[in-house]
């Protein structure tokens, strides 16, 4: 009886074990496409976030040129000129000076509106990307973990599997061994 059911049982474990296999199989196909998938995904996000941001500055940097020449009056421009000659009076120094102090103040509040600007963007470009990353990375990152999960369940029952499987054998020797006529050497 051993024998059959030894014989039965290794039959069905094995059976088993090639379907955990197949399903493995399957399983870790996805897992590596998911996998490649989030990675993929990961990277493309970052050179767009990257991306953005330097298009970004850069436009804003042009921006912030073109508001300090429209600050600079064309009196500063021809004082500058008489100032490279070295032929300012004292009268045209004092103006210089005063229209000096003038740009610079108004290239630090050009300069101030800039930095919040930048950093206002900075932040809604940081917070765009990251609800994509929440909506599209994400859920490829659950999928993954998903499938981790399902492979390890799979490998513990292929374990099991394996130790039916060879228990299954063992009885089945053992069983076979039962069977085996038993000869002796009396004539009775």
């Amino acid at each position: 009886m051993g024998f059959l059911l030894g014989a039965f049982g290794k039959l069905s474990a094995g059976r088993r074990k090639r379907e955990i296999q197949a399903r493995m199989m399957r399983v870790q196909s996805r897992l590596r496409r998911a996998t490649k998938q989030v990675g993929e995904m990961d990277k493309m996000l970052q050179r767009q976030e990257k991306l953005y941001l330097n298009q970004f500055k850069t436009q804003a940097a042009l921006a912030k040129q073109q508001a300090y020449t429209q600050v600079v009056p064309q009196e500063l421009q021809n004082y500058q000129e008489l100032a490279k000659n070295g032929s300012l009076t004292t009268e045209q120094s004092n103006a210089y000076n005063a229209l000096m102090s003038e740009f610079n103040q108004s290239k630090l509040g050009i300069d101030t509106q800039y930095q919040n600007y930048i950093a206002q963007a900075e932040q809604k470009i940081a917070d765009y990307f990251e609800y994509l990353r929440e909506t599209q990375l994400e859920p490829l990152k659950a999928e993954e973990e998903m499938l981790q999960t399902e492979q390890e369940q799979l490998k513990s029952q292929l374990e099991l599997a394996e130790a039916d499987y060879k228990a299954c054998g063992d009885m089945e020797k053992s069983g076979a061994k039962d069977l085996a006529p038993q000869y002796t050497a009396g004539g009775n």
